[in-house]
């Protein structure tokens, strides 16, 4: 009996050993944050042409700020439609948006929606080339077809303006807005195909796939405003929110963030947030 009794006391003890050093050793490893982030938006997140990994500035960005609070990524990707929708914040499949090109306006806060406001692009009309001698003008544009990405509120607002400043007060046509999903790609192939005249996206991913389609874009002199790109993450999830943007101030402070701007040929003067904040981007019609 009692040789029966240690055997049992030395077997409880060697479990909770062993519980002990689990639970230290999950103490111990990197924290694993589920980012989400749609891959279709050159230079800010997309699939190597070559390798067909998810690259692009969102994604050293948002891994170095993980890195800075002793963390890995795990991504996952979603449609334009879906990231704005938040049914992957909602469900919990991720964490936070490492990206995704959204504007933390105050209709998408009031869903308990925060953002960390971590860049910024200029909206430009775009178009191929060869059609220069249709659009020499602003004037010329009106009537023209322009893609727009539906769901995109900033976009949708600047061309509003646009259309009431330049076409409807002067007695001419408006522009036709046709509406789509997907990314950039969509807008360079109805581009080609000739289904629109025109595209209006940022001016950043214009002029990255410039670089990569031998220079066929033209972009149209005057932005059109412009957006403050953030981070999205429920209300929930304010602890982990602060705390990457303690880690995005850092990398200002220390010039990363400035390198990473470069590296993908964005002006930093055009598309440096200056310092991070958390809901502090200006209204999509400011």
């Amino acid at each position: 009996m009692l040789f029966r009794i240690a055997i049992r006391l030395a077997m409880s003890g060697l479990a909770a050993a062993s519980l002990l050093a689990g639970t230290a050793n999950a103490q111990n490893s990197p924290r694993v944050i589920n980012a989400g982030d749609f891959n279709t938006y050159p230079p800010f997140a997309f699939k190597d042409i070559h390798s067909g990994e998810f690259t692009g500035f969102d994604r050293d960005l948002f891994e170095a700020m993980a890195k800075k609070i002793g963390a890995t990524v795990k991504w996952d990707f979603f449609s334009y439609q879906d990231l704005t929708s938040f049914a992957p914040l909602k469900t919990g499949r991720v964490d936070i948006y490492g990206g995704g090109a959204m504007q933390g306006h105050s209709a998408r806060r009031a869903q308990g929606v925060n953002f960390i406001d971590y860049v910024k692009e200029p909206y430009v009309f775009y178009a191929l080339k060869s059609n220069a001698e249709q659009l020499k003008t602003p004037a010329a544009l009106c009537g023209k077809r322009v893609m727009t990405f539906r769901g995109n509120v900033g976009t949708a607002k600047a061309l509003d303006k646009w259309n009431d400043e330049v076409c409807v007060r002067a007695g001419r046509p408006a522009l036709v807005r046709v509406e789509m999903d997907g990314g950039t790609p969509t807008a360079k192939l109805e581009l080609k195909q000739g289904r629109v005249d025109l595209a209006m996206g940022g001016a950043g991913s214009v002029a990255y796939s410039n670089m990569s389609e031998g220079n066929i874009y033209m972009m149209l002199p005057k932005p059109l405003g412009g957006a403050v790109y953030g981070m999205a993450f429920m209300n929930q999830n304010k602890e982990l929110g602060e705390s990457l943007k303690k880690a995005l101030d850092e990398l200002i402070e220390d010039g990363t963030y400035g390198q990473l701007l470069k590296k993908w040929n964005l002006p930093v003067e055009d598309s440096s947030i200056g310092r991070a904040t958390i809901n502090g981007a200006p209204e999509p019609d400011q």
